[in-house]
């Protein structure tokens, strides 16, 4: 630090400069990312909140009623009348804190978890000292639900299934894995799919169940700053009972409430009302208006890259496309120089295009042509 401080105008300067070097949705570039340009709505929300800290709610009672607010919200989407929940900084918070309060309710020591798992489950099983069973997919990148029956035991602290893996967008069976659940604790990651599979759904797709809906479903964690349109960070936490927070929660004498359950300390407020702000304003009919055109851009996708002879690894299920190639690393690496932003899926490796409300068709087009450009480069054609 500087022993005199600079100028209003040449600090935001300097961070102008700064933000130029970053990628923009806005430029449509970004195809590999479960995020997007947030609504107008909800940034002005986030800045109006910007002093709020949930952590300490009773100086906060307006933000903490709109908190209450979103979970009713979010609740209410996933057929949970009367669930309880917190907001999280995002699917990784909300997935250790699940994976916590299954240790603390089951007593267990092992978690079950698919092999397309977010990584985040991974930091979980560290910092919790709990041991991971990773089970295989199908050939529909859906977890394995005979191999999870084979790993269940009484040391089984958790079971997790994924509704919208990062990767392909596949929906594992979360009704067979609630039957095989009885005994556990059974948490469904739908980070992304909690804010697309719903209006799937009302869009008249066949989707299958993975929410509350199903008995013996008992955390589900959501991620409003994917295609819920609010700003990052965004994420909300959901549970059956109301008594699994409190398995948790902690002494906080020196605050407003007298305990405090929630992973974070200081907790940002401020994307809590922007995803509140942004459903309020959508509405069910706008959620649903930005998927459908999500998917309607798949779908063109899906035929621009099959008029280049090329195929999906699985047909899109969500408005995630996986493209097979040959040496998908190589045209991941020329098309990355040319300014676009994909991602490289792990098993099998292919080229990843997630299409958000920022992915235009005529971003596609460019994309289309560079592609192709690409592949007769290298052959793959």
């Amino acid at each position: 630090m500087d022993e005199k401080g600079c100028d209003y105008a040449s600090v935001m300067a300097e961070l102008q400069g700064a933000l130029q070097k970053d990628c923009k949705f806005s430029g449509g570039m970004i195809l590999g990312s479960m995020c997007t340009e947030p609504n107008r709505i909800a940034r002005d929300a986030h800045a109006m909140f910007l002093e709020a800290n949930l952590g300490n709610p009773g100086l906060y009672p307006g933000t903490q009623a709109l908190e209450n607010e979103l979970i009713r919200m979010t609740s209410e989407l996933l057929h949970g009348d009367g669930v309880s929940g917190l907001t999280v900084s995002g699917g990784t918070e909300a997935n250790i804190t699940a994976l916590w309060i299954a240790k603390k309710v089951t007593g267990g020591s092992q978690v079950v978890f698919p092999q397309s798992a977010h990584f985040s489950f991974q930091k979980a099983l560290d910092i919790l000292n709990l041991e991971g069973r990773e089970i295989g997919l199908d050939d529909n990148f859906r977890v394995d639900v005979s191999e999870v029956e084979k790993n269940i035991s009484d040391r089984t602290a958790a079971v997790v299934g994924i509704a919208g893996t990062t990767e392909f967008g596949a929906i594992d069976p979360i009704d067979e894995l609630a039957s095989l659940s009885e005994d556990t604790f059974l948490h469904v990651d739908a980070a992304f799919g909690g804010f697309v599979i719903p209006f799937l759904k009302d869009l008249g797709y066949d989707m299958p169940p993975f929410d509350f809906g199903i008995f013996g479903v008992d955390s589900i964690s959501v991620d409003p700053h994917k295609m819920g349109m609010a700003t990052i960070p965004s994420g909300v936490l959901l549970m059956r009972s109301e008594d699994y927070l409190k398995k948790i929660s902690v002494d906080s004498p020196y605050l407003t409430s007298p305990r405090q359950a929630s992973l974070s300390g200081t907790r940002c407020s401020a994307g809590a009302v922007s995803a509140y702000a942004v459903m309020k304003h959508l509405g069910r009919e706008g959620y649903k208006n930005i998927i459908a055109d999500c998917m309607e851009s798949t779908k063109y996708l899906l035929s621009r890259i099959r008029e280049l002879g090329l195929e999906p690894v699985i047909e899109p299920i969500m408005p995630i496309v996986c493209i097979k190639l040959n040496s998908p690393e190589e045209v991941y690496t020329t098309l990355t120089e040319m300014g676009w932003r994909p991602s490289i899926t792990r098993e099998p490796k292919c080229l990843r295009v997630v299409v958000m409300p920022h992915v235009t068709k005529n971003v596609l087009d460019m994309f289309i042509s560079d592609l192709e450009t690409v592949c007769r480069e290298l052959d793959e054609m």
